[in-house]
């Protein structure tokens, strides 16, 4: 399948077409139905998308034959629990109070979520003058994203 059939069959629909591109794509589309040669030319650059989609689609679909390997094992997690438990909590702050019986409507904390041990509470915001809210710590989106950050340029450090 030499690119040259292709482009002189480019060249009959555009000419057929009088210059317009997508009557010459359906040109194209109506020859390559009956000329496999066409077709195969068109087909060629594609080939690898065309196949990877096929399968990604059928295994979607459910389709497994013996031997079939599932899917990818998930990578280990980058950050150490303490890094993880530093960030959450950071985040999320939550009801580290002591006692295992939680209101309606509080919160995880970090150590709830990993098993390990008290995270504790940040303090309440404060409320300033004119209605702002303040908070009494600085464990606002800001700190944890800088944590996150110093973690990850930490972590890419490593070997």
């Amino acid at each position: 399948m030499s690119d040259s059939y292709l482009d002189s069959k480019v060249r009959e629909a555009l000419l057929a077409a009088k210059g317009s591109r997508s009557l010459a794509q359906n040109a194209l589309m109506k020859w390559a139905l009956t000329d496999e040669r066409l077709l195969k030319a068109m087909a060629q650059p594609f080939i690898k998308a065309i196949s990877g989609a096929a399968i990604a689609g059928a295994v979607k679909r459910g389709v497994t034959v013996p031997g079939m390997s599932g899917p990818p094992p998930k990578p280990p997690p980058k950050l150490s629990q303490s890094d993880l438990m530093q960030v959450l909590s950071q985040l999320g702050g939550g009801g580290a109070s002591g006692d295992d019986e939680r209101g309606a409507g509080e919160k995880l904390s970090a150590a709830d979520i990993l098993g390990g041990a008290p995270v504790p509470k940040p303090a309440a915001p404060v409320r300033r003058p004119g209605g702002a809210l303040k908070s009494a710590q600085p464990a606002d989106q800001a700190s944890a994203i800088k944590t996150l950050a110093a973690v990850y340029a930490r972590n890419r450090k490593r070997p």
